[in-house]
Protein backbone atom coordinates (compact mmCIF):
# COMPACT_ATOMS: atom_id res chain seq x y z
CA UNK A 1 0.00 0.00 0.00
CA UNK A 2 1.34 3.59 -1.01
CA UNK A 3 -0.61 6.74 0.15
CA UNK A 4 -1.54 8.86 -2.79
CA UNK A 5 -0.24 12.35 -1.11
CA UNK A 6 -1.13 14.51 -4.43
CA UNK A 7 -4.79 13.31 -3.91
CA UNK A 8 -4.38 14.11 0.30
CA UNK A 9 -3.19 17.29 -0.18
CA UNK A 10 -6.28 17.74 -2.79
CA UNK A 11 -8.97 17.33 -0.97
CA UNK A 12 -7.12 18.85 1.98
CA UNK A 13 -6.67 15.80 4.09
CA UNK A 14 -2.86 15.97 5.97
CA UNK A 15 -3.15 15.79 9.22
CA UNK A 16 0.84 15.96 9.70
CA UNK A 17 0.42 19.64 8.72
CA UNK A 18 -1.71 20.89 11.21
CA UNK A 19 0.09 18.71 13.98
CA UNK A 20 3.25 20.49 13.42
CA UNK A 21 1.27 23.84 13.67
CA UNK A 22 -0.17 22.65 16.81
CA UNK A 23 3.46 21.00 17.90
CA UNK A 24 5.93 23.77 17.58
CA UNK A 25 6.73 24.45 20.83
CA UNK A 26 7.70 20.89 21.39
CA UNK A 27 9.39 20.35 17.73
CA UNK A 28 11.40 23.56 18.78
CA UNK A 29 12.75 22.13 21.90
CA UNK A 30 13.90 19.04 19.90
CA UNK A 31 15.71 21.17 17.56
CA UNK A 32 17.70 22.85 19.86
CA UNK A 33 18.88 19.20 21.14
CA UNK A 34 19.85 18.55 17.41
CA UNK A 35 21.46 21.94 16.99
CA UNK A 36 23.71 21.16 20.15
CA UNK A 37 24.68 18.05 19.48
CA UNK A 38 25.97 19.02 15.92
CA UNK A 39 27.06 22.62 16.31
CA UNK A 40 30.33 21.67 16.18
CA UNK A 41 30.76 19.15 13.57
CA UNK A 42 31.96 21.93 10.57
CA UNK A 43 33.01 24.92 12.31
CA UNK A 44 32.04 28.19 10.63
CA UNK A 45 28.75 26.49 8.85
CA UNK A 46 25.31 25.62 9.67
CA UNK A 47 24.73 22.20 10.75
CA UNK A 48 22.93 20.68 7.10
CA UNK A 49 19.43 19.37 8.01
CA UNK A 50 16.91 17.41 5.28
CA UNK A 51 13.16 17.50 5.88
CA UNK A 52 11.64 14.35 3.72
CA UNK A 53 8.32 14.90 2.43
CA UNK A 54 8.52 18.93 3.83
CA UNK A 55 5.36 19.72 2.69
CA UNK A 56 4.55 23.03 2.98
CA UNK A 57 7.90 23.78 4.78
CA UNK A 58 6.48 24.16 8.79
CA UNK A 59 9.15 22.33 9.96
CA UNK A 60 11.93 23.59 7.68
CA UNK A 61 11.28 26.96 8.91
CA UNK A 62 11.44 26.26 12.58
CA UNK A 63 14.61 24.31 11.58
CA UNK A 64 16.07 27.49 9.86
CA UNK A 65 14.82 29.38 12.65
CA UNK A 66 16.78 27.18 14.87
CA UNK A 67 20.04 27.68 13.03
CA UNK A 68 20.39 24.56 10.88
CA UNK A 69 21.08 25.14 6.84
CA UNK A 70 17.73 23.04 5.02
CA UNK A 71 16.75 21.58 2.15
CA UNK A 72 12.98 20.02 2.04
CA UNK A 73 12.24 17.62 -0.27
CA UNK A 74 8.30 17.40 -1.13
CA UNK A 75 7.02 15.54 -4.69
CA UNK A 76 3.74 17.29 -4.57
CA UNK A 77 3.93 20.85 -6.74
CA UNK A 78 1.05 22.20 -3.95
CA UNK A 79 2.32 22.13 -0.41
CA UNK A 80 5.90 22.62 -2.44
CA UNK A 81 4.97 26.42 -4.10
CA UNK A 82 3.63 27.31 -0.48
CA UNK A 83 6.87 26.40 1.14
CA UNK A 84 9.32 27.78 -1.57
CA UNK A 85 6.39 31.20 -0.61
CA UNK A 86 7.71 31.80 2.65
CA UNK A 87 11.03 30.30 2.43
CA UNK A 88 13.62 32.19 4.29
CA UNK A 89 17.44 32.79 3.35
CA UNK A 90 18.51 29.16 4.52
CA UNK A 91 15.17 27.49 3.21
CA UNK A 92 15.88 25.72 -0.06
CA UNK A 93 12.97 23.50 -1.16
CA UNK A 94 13.09 21.12 -3.81
CA UNK A 95 10.71 18.82 -6.15
CA UNK A 96 12.19 15.33 -5.91
CA UNK A 97 11.13 11.78 -4.64
CA UNK A 98 11.84 10.63 -1.56
CA UNK A 99 12.83 7.48 -2.92
CA UNK A 100 15.51 9.31 -5.45
CA UNK A 101 17.59 11.86 -4.19
CA UNK A 102 20.29 11.75 -6.35
CA UNK A 103 20.59 15.14 -6.88
CA UNK A 104 21.63 15.95 -3.60
CA UNK A 105 25.14 15.65 -2.30
CA UNK A 106 25.95 13.82 1.03
CA UNK A 107 27.23 15.51 4.22
CA UNK A 108 23.53 16.28 6.09
CA UNK A 109 23.80 16.25 9.91
CA UNK A 110 20.05 16.04 10.48
CA UNK A 111 17.29 14.29 8.68
CA UNK A 112 13.44 14.69 9.58
CA UNK A 113 10.18 12.46 8.35
CA UNK A 114 7.19 13.25 9.94
CA UNK A 115 4.75 10.85 8.77
CA UNK A 116 6.36 10.21 5.24
CA UNK A 117 8.45 6.78 5.16
CA UNK A 118 4.77 5.29 6.76
CA UNK A 119 2.65 5.75 3.64
CA UNK A 120 5.52 4.11 1.32
CA UNK A 121 5.18 0.76 -0.69
CA UNK A 122 7.66 -1.71 0.45
CA UNK A 123 9.91 -1.06 -2.40
CA UNK A 124 9.41 2.06 -2.08
CA UNK A 125 11.07 2.07 1.72
CA UNK A 126 13.70 0.13 0.33
CA UNK A 127 15.09 3.03 -2.38
CA UNK A 128 14.50 5.32 1.00
CA UNK A 129 16.47 3.65 3.47
CA UNK A 130 19.49 3.23 0.52
CA UNK A 131 19.04 7.08 -0.27
CA UNK A 132 19.01 9.16 3.25
CA UNK A 133 22.56 6.67 4.20
CA UNK A 134 23.75 7.83 1.05
CA UNK A 135 23.62 11.19 2.14
CA UNK A 136 24.80 11.18 5.56
CA UNK A 137 27.14 12.65 7.19
CA UNK A 138 29.49 10.51 9.83
CA UNK A 139 27.18 10.97 13.13
CA UNK A 140 23.91 12.23 11.36
CA UNK A 141 20.99 11.72 13.30
CA UNK A 142 17.22 10.91 12.11
CA UNK A 143 14.25 12.09 13.82
CA UNK A 144 11.00 10.63 12.87
CA UNK A 145 7.73 10.88 13.46
CA UNK A 146 5.62 7.61 12.24
CA UNK A 147 2.33 5.94 13.00
CA UNK A 148 2.43 2.46 14.45
CA UNK A 149 0.49 -0.31 12.26
CA UNK A 150 -2.95 -0.81 12.71
CA UNK A 151 -6.85 -1.78 11.22
CA UNK A 152 -6.43 2.03 9.71
CA UNK A 153 -3.38 1.31 7.92
CA UNK A 154 -4.40 0.95 4.54
CA UNK A 155 -6.34 4.92 4.95
CA UNK A 156 -3.10 6.52 6.69
CA UNK A 157 -0.29 4.30 6.53
CA UNK A 158 1.98 2.70 9.44
CA UNK A 159 5.25 1.27 10.07
CA UNK A 160 6.46 -0.64 13.15
CA UNK A 161 9.37 0.04 15.05
CA UNK A 162 10.94 -3.63 13.53
CA UNK A 163 10.22 -2.29 9.94
CA UNK A 164 11.67 0.90 10.90
CA UNK A 165 14.44 -0.16 12.10
CA UNK A 166 14.97 -2.24 8.95
CA UNK A 167 14.89 0.44 6.14
CA UNK A 168 17.45 2.10 8.19
CA UNK A 169 19.69 -0.55 8.69
CA UNK A 170 22.42 1.53 8.69
CA UNK A 171 21.60 3.41 11.71
CA UNK A 172 21.20 2.82 15.34
CA UNK A 173 17.91 3.62 17.02
CA UNK A 174 18.69 5.33 20.22
CA UNK A 175 15.24 6.85 21.46
CA UNK A 176 11.69 5.69 21.33
CA UNK A 177 8.83 7.61 22.82
CA UNK A 178 5.03 8.04 22.55
CA UNK A 179 4.03 11.39 20.64
CA UNK A 180 1.44 13.42 22.06
CA UNK A 181 -1.61 12.71 20.20
CA UNK A 182 -3.46 16.32 20.41
CA UNK A 183 -4.72 17.64 17.40
CA UNK A 184 -4.91 14.57 15.99
CA UNK A 185 -8.19 13.09 13.98
CA UNK A 186 -9.75 10.08 15.59
CA UNK A 187 -7.45 7.57 13.20
CA UNK A 188 -4.56 8.91 13.95
CA UNK A 189 -4.67 8.66 17.58
CA UNK A 190 -5.48 5.13 17.02
CA UNK A 191 -2.52 4.60 15.51
CA UNK A 192 0.06 4.76 18.48
CA UNK A 193 2.05 7.91 16.57
CA UNK A 194 6.11 7.67 18.12
CA UNK A 195 9.22 9.58 18.06
CA UNK A 196 12.06 7.67 16.78
CA UNK A 197 15.51 8.99 17.06
CA UNK A 198 18.59 7.34 15.26
CA UNK A 199 22.33 7.59 14.90
CA UNK A 200 24.15 7.09 12.10
CA UNK A 201 26.73 3.88 12.29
Amino acid sequence: MEINYGLSYRLGVHPWEHYAKIHGDSFEHQLRIELEQHAGDSPGLLPRAIDLGCGSGSHGRRMAAAGFEVVGVEAQQLPLVRARRQAGPHETYVHADVTDLSELAAGFDFFLDSGCLQGLSDAARTRYGQEVGRLAAPGATFLSLQFDNSRFSSFIGGISREELEDVLSQWALIDDYPADTRGLGWLQKRTRPHWYRFLYR
